[in-house]
């Protein structure tokens, strides 16, 4: 994995198990940019690496620029988070959820981590309750403890989002701990 960060505009690049890479180019832009009139067509991968080179990353060094160069296809993969405060509802007989769909977040690291934890824990609440016949019961126990796993990663995600679209690698770094 290869991070550059810088101008609010991140590059991250990872090795895929062919051998090949993939590039992910982090743009704030309205959730409508690769959607209206004005934006460039994705499909024209030309007209894409000129848009990228010209507006975004024209200022960073030519290794970098390389990177979009080289690139062969171009695809919109938007982030979304919830907020801390959005992750406290109501209880629904029957119904919770799990991983991602409870708490949702930017990239941090801890997503499959946290899927993981949220599974097993649902599965101790169901067995502890000894399955169905205390199911709203099991949920709500279980609920308490996702609400405090899903606020405290968000929380983490919005640093990462932080440390990562800043305006320096200082504030990634400030993230990580260094």
């Amino acid at each position: 994995m290869f991070l550059s960060i810088g101008d609010g505009q991140p590059i991250v690049t990872q090795r895929q198990g062919n051998g090949s890479y993939r590039n992910y180019y982090g743009l704030q832009v309205p959730a409508d940019f690769f959607r209206n009139d004005t934006a460039v067509d994705l499909q024209n991968v030309e007209a894409t690496r000129a848009m990228l080179l010209r507006d975004f990353y024209s200022d960073w060094d030519g290794e970098y620029k390389e990177l979009i160069q080289h690139a062969t296809d171009f695809r919109v993969w938007p982030l979304h988070t919830l907020a801390v405060e959005d992750v406290d509802w109501e209880s629904v007989p029957g119904v919770t959820l799990v991983g991602d769909a409870a708490h949702l977040t930017i990239p941090n690291g801890e997503g499959v981590n946290l899927a993981m934890t949220d599974a097993l824990e649902l599965a101790s609440k169901l067995a502890k309750f000894e399955g169905t016949e205390d199911l709203a019961v099991a949920i709500k126990e279980y609920e308490t403890d996702m609400f405090l796993r899903g606020k405290a990663t968000i929380g983490e995600g919005w640093k990462m989002a932080d440390g990562m679209f800043g305006d320096s690698p200082e504030s990634f770094l400030q993230v990580m701990g260094a």
